[in-house]
């Protein structure tokens, strides 16, 4: 049995690097190149101190929400 992601809001990527979608100050976050994939990756935002889990598909990033 294959379970499906269930990809919550869109997060916002500027100028290639994944903005904080609690803070919206850092914007070095992470880089995201337009090929990366990645599933519930853990992203610290050192200025607003929250841990956020990432999907990224082919440069779009979305909030997790799988189980």
């Amino acid at each position: 049995m294959q379970s499906q992601a269930n990809h919550g809001k869109m997060l916002t990527v500027r100028s290639g690097y994944l903005v904080c979608p609690h803070c919206r100050r850092n914007k070095r976050l992470i880089q995201v190149p337009p090929d990366t994939k990645a599933e519930r990756l853990r992203v610290y935002c050192r200025d607003c101190k929250t841990e956020t889990i990432v999907d990224i598909d082919r440069g779009q990033c979305f909030e997790s929400r799988s189980q």
